[in-house]
């Protein structure tokens, strides 16, 4: 794979990574009465730590060119246990992400490479969750809209709507009695639908098996891990550890924030990571790489790459080109 390439993967795992971990509140006790969307909303985000469910969910992946569909089968099981298996498209089918509490493993079995790392219910994310929560708080206008129905269900459906410009906006229809989110829908700064999820079955209450819960690789079982990266929430830290000069933005829009860096491959590569809440801004940058193994590659929406300062830079989000254009330009 070129280098590149794999600058460019890295960026939009580190943008998921951290999407993924947004999001909490303590379940509290709420009088059976109507409540306020952003107390149903924080309820929902905790929500698969708190159920015993089993379900088959579609997401659906929109790009401009092709959407394509995964389709796979989720278990939870209360306090802090869930299992993912795919089951289309082909290209995935048999992986499994399966995670215990105390680590989560990525891996398809009978592969020797499985990738892993800390829980999504360990504290670290807990407090992470609950500092995005805040900020998406201050930077979202969260409204309830007409009740629905998925999955045979009765649910909420909360709108999240941006306050500044440029920003992505999201739907979550969460299910009365659980509050566990039953379908989700992104929509970029242009107000077009990027990504869907949807439980099309779910079934509540169900144990998993023993045979389920134990189906984890011999080569991460009962084993300490290092992560695979480094994650530094000290700015100046970061430049200590860092092996070349970094470069941050001097503007970024309105409502975000720093919230760490993540070194790869030992500091060769550093990721900078700002966001609002929901959405995710990447700069990514190490030593510079030959960009004319590129030749005249069009870059997928939201995404920027150069070299300049004698760095490679990738800027990725889900903002619009304005505002991705007035980062880049502020960079020093």
């Amino acid at each position: 794979m070129k280098k590149s390439s794999m600058l460019l993967s890295s960026g939009r795992i580190l943008g998921c990574v951290f999407v993924g971990l947004f999001l909490p509140l303590s379940l509290m006790v709420i009088p059976a009465l109507a409540m306020e969307p952003e107390i149903i909303l924080s309820l929902s985000l905790e929500a698969q730590f708190q159920v015993n469910a089993e379900g088959i969910k579609e997401t659906r992946v929109c790009r401009e060119e092709e959407s394509y569909i995964i389709r796979a089968k989720i278990i939870y099981q209360k306090p802090d246990f869930s299992y993912i298996l795919y089951l289309a498209p082909p290209m995935i089918k048999g992986r499994r992400i399966l995670d215990n509490g105390k680590f989560r493993v990525d891996y398809i079995p009978g592969m020797n490479n499985p990738k892993h790392s800390s829980s999504l219910n360990s504290s670290l994310a807990r407090k992470r969750r609950k500092k995005y929560l805040n900020l998406i708080l201050a930077n979202y206008t969260i409204s309830q809209l007409p009740d629905e129905e998925i999955a045979g269900r009765e649910v909420y459906v909360i709108s999240l709507v941006p306050q500044s410009s440029g920003n992505p906006g999201l739907k979550r229809w969460i299910d009365k009695e659980t509050f566990l989110p039953l379908k989700q829908e992104r929509y970029n700064s242009e107000g077009k639908l990027t990504f869907s999820s949807q439980f099309t079955e779910i079934h509540f209450g169900k144990k998993i098996s023993e045979e389920e819960l134990n189906d984890i690789p011999e080569s991460v079982k009962d084993r300490s891990f290092l992560p695979a990266h480094q994650i530094i929430s000290d700015i100046e830290e970061l430049k200590e550890i860092s092996r070349f000069p970094l470069s941050f933005p001097k503007y970024l829009p309105s409502g975000y924030s720093f919230q760490g860096g993540v070194l790869l491959n030992g500091g060769q590569r550093v990721g900078l990571i700002y966001t609002n809440g929901l959405e995710t801004i990447v700069l990514s940058q190490c030593p510079p790489i030959n960009l004319k193994t590129q030749g005249d590659r069009e870059m997928p929406f939201g995404t920027k790459f150069w070299t300049d300062k004698g760095k490679t830079f990738v800027l990725i989000a889900n903002i619009s080109e304005e505002e991705l254009t007035k980062i880049m330009e502020s960079i020093e």
